[in-house]
C-alpha cells in the first residue's frame, strides 16, 4: 500500500513549490521527504496548511476532511492502489515513482483553476501564511501550557513526597518533639531565642541528635546534567508503542524488526570493509557523502544529520547502495564537494543510527530471553541518552539479565529497553 522506494530523477526549476503529503504511512512518508530533500531547489516540504500542493494517499481513512477543506484552493495528487480516477484531482497509482510524482505535481499546478469563492478573497489569501502561523503559535502554546502544567503537578508531588519521607525520619527519633511535624525549623529557633530557657548540656546534646541535619543535594553524574530529549526525539529513538505479551506470538511478532537493507546493516558492512582494507571507504547512492575513516575509527558525511532519521527508516534496494574504496579521504583534509564535513565517532553515529532504526523494536537477529551483561562502560556524555538509558546500562554492567529480565526489575516499558538493547548491540557493548 505505502510507497517503499522511490527512484531518484533530476529535475532544475525556477519556482520551489511548497508540498504537503497527507494520509501516508511513516515508511512511506519518509521516502517521499528524501526523494524531495534531493530536489529542494524545485520542491520544499511543509506542513498541510502551508502547502501550495497537496500528495494524498486516497485509501487513508482520515484523509476526507482535508480534501473537503482544500480541494477548492489546493492542486490535490490523489495517490491510490486502486483503479478509481478521482475527477478534479490528478491520479496516481502506486507504487510511485519519482518521474511520474514530478509529471503529476506539473499537471495538477498546470490545470487547477481555484474556485470563485477563492478569486473573489484575495485578502485572506494574502493572510493565509499569517493564519497558519497564528495556528501553529496557538498549538506552541498550548502544548507549552500542558509542559507547564505537568511540571507544577509533578512539582507538587516531589514536594509532597520529600514532606513524608522528612515526617518519617522525625518519628524514628524518640526526642524529637511532636511539633516538630509541624513547625519548621526556622519557627523553632526563633522561638527558642525569645523565651532562652536554661538548658542542661545533656539536654543539648538530646536536642542536637533531635534536629534532623540538612540534606546535602548530591553532585549531578556528568550523565545526568545532559539535557533531556524532547518529545520528539523520544519518539524518534524509541517509539510511543505499548508493552506485549511476549508469550503471545500474535503480539510478540510486532517487537521485532529486520535490518536488511537498511542504512544501519550497510554501516556495519562499511566498518568491517574499511577495517579489513584499513582505508576509508565511501557508501555511495546517498544524497551526500558518507565514508568509515578505520585509522581513526570515524564516521565522515557532508550533508545535515536530520537527513539520517528518514534514512534510518528506509528500505534500500538491490545494489542501491554500494562501497567504494577512499584513500584520498582523511579527517583533516575530507576532499569532499559538500560545504560542511562532520566528523564523528564510529560508536556515536551507529548509536543513534541504531535507535532510530529501532524505534522501540528489537533487532530481529536478538533473543530477549537471552542473559546477556554489557563487556564495556558506555559513555552517555558522547552517547545519545535516551530515557532510563544510564539506570539500564549500570544494571546491565553489574549483573547478567535478559532484556525481559531488566523491563521487570526496572519497572519500565519495554520500548526503552529494547532500543537501549538494539543500540548496545550495533556497536558491540554486550558479551
Amino acid at each position: 500500500m505505502g510507497v517503499s522506494h522511490i527512484k531518484l530523477s533530476k529535475r532544475a526549476a525556477s519556482k520551489v513549490i511548497k508540498l504537503g503529503v497527507v494520509g501516508f504511512e511513516l515508511q512511506s512518508k519518509s521516502a517521499i521527504d528524501l526523494f524531495f530533500m534531493q530536489h529542494q531547489e524545485a520542491y520544499h516540504m511543509v506542513p498541510t496548511e502551508q502547502a501550495e500542493v497537496l500528495i494524498i494517499d486516497m485509501e487513508h481513512p482520515a484523509v476526507k476532511p482535508v480534501i473537503e477543506k482544500y480541494k477548492a484552493s489546493r492542486p490535490i495528487i490523489a495517490v491510490t492502489a486502486t483503479e478509481n480516477s478521482f475527477d478534479g484531482f490528478e491520479t496516481l497509482s502506486k507504487p510511485l515513482e519519482g518521474k511520474r510524482l514530478i509529471k503529476a505535481i506539473k499537471q495538477a499546478v498546470e490545470k487547477f483553476v481555484p474556485a470563485k469563492k477563492d478569486l473573489n478573497s484575495s485578502p485572506s489569501l494574502s493572510n493565509e501564511g499569517e493564519k497558519a502561523f497564528q495556528e501553529y503559535q496557538k498549538r506552541v502554546a498550548a502544548g507549552r501550557q500542558a509542559m507547564s502544567d505537568y511540571s507544577s503537578l509533578t512539582t507538587d508531588r516531589d514536594e509532597l513526597s520529600q514532606q513524608v519521607r522528612q515526617r518519617f525520619q522525625l518519628n524514628d527519633t524518640n526526642s524529637a518533639p511532636s511539633e516538630s511535624l509541624v513547625v519548621p525549623p526556622e519557627a523553632v529557633i526563633k522561638k527558642a531565642d525569645a523565651q532562652k530557657p536554661a538548658v542542661a548540656p545533656s539536654q543539648l546534646a538530646a536536642a542536637k541528635i533531635a534536629t534532623p541535619a540538612p540534606q546535602k543535594i548530591p553532585e549531578k553524574k556528568p550523565q545526568d546534567v545532559r539535557a533531556k530529549l524532547s518529545y520528539q526525539m523520544v519518539y524518534e529513538c524509541c517509539g510511543n508503542a505499548p508493552d506485549v505479551n511476549m508469550h503471545e506470538p500474535n503480539q510478540r511478532r510486532r517487537v521485532f524488526f529486520k535490518d536488511d537493507s537498511t542504512l544501519l546493516a550497510i554501516l556495519q558492512e562499511v566498518i568491517a570493509e574499511g577495517e579489513a582494507q584499513k582505508v576509508p571507504v565511501e557508501i555511495t547512492g546517498l544524497p551526500g557523502t558518507l565514508a568509515y575513516l578505520p585509522e581513526h575509527k570515524n564516521f565522515l558525511f557532508d550533508f545535515s544529520e536530520e537527513l539520517l532519521v528518514p534514512l534510518a527508516l528506509t528500505r534500500f534496494g538491490y545494489q542501491e547502495l554500494t562501497l567504494k574504496v577512499r584513500p584520498d579521504l582523511d579527517a583533516d583534509r575530507p576532499s569532499v564537494a559538500g560545504s560542511t564535513v562532520i566528523v564523528v565517532d564510529s560508536d556515536e553515529l551507529m548509536w543513534k543510527l541504531a535507535l532510530w532504526t529501532s524505534k522501540g523494536r528489537l533487532n530481529r537477529s536478538i533473543d530477549p530471553e537471552k542473559p546477556l551483561r554489557l563487556s564495556k562502560k558506555l559513555d552517555f556524555n558522547q552517547l545519545l541518552a535516551i530515557p532510563h538509558a544510564t539506570t539500564i546500562g549500570s544494571l546491565w554492567g553489574r549483573h547478567s539479565l535478559s532484556a525481559l529480565e531488566v523491563v521487570k526489575v526496572l519497572k519500565i516499558h519495554q520500548r526503552y529497553v529494547f532500543s537501549f538493547m538494539t543500540a548496545a548491540n550495533a556497536v558491540g557493548a554486550f558479551k
